[in-house]
């Protein structure tokens, strides 16, 4: 009961709408791994890695120089991928 109640506190915190808020969700992974762009707030126009169902959070995605990906430079990215991927 005690583990069960733990899993539900940590869920209600790991899965608060609230961190995700102003998060346009563009591209599902797998898994519950998704990529979206900031619309609002200080990120506004970044993209954004949710890898929360994997315990890893969420993180601003970087380019090959670590600066934070735009949405051009993202979609660029995931083009070249889906090129590169067997049909």
């Amino acid at each position: 009961m005690a583990e069960d109640e733990w899993w539900e506190r940590h869920d209600e915190a790991v899965y608060d709408p609230a961190l995700s808020h102003g998060l346009l969700y563009l591209c599902h992974q797998g898994c519950a791994l998704r990529e979206g762009l900031v619309v609002t707030g200080p990120a506004r126009g970044q993209m954004w890695a949710d890898d929360r169902a994997d315990g890893g959070g969420l993180y601003p995605l970087t380019g090959g120089d670590g600066a934070p990906l735009g949405f051009v430079a993202w979609f660029r990215r995931w083009l070249d991928r889906a090129e590169q991927s067997p049909s």
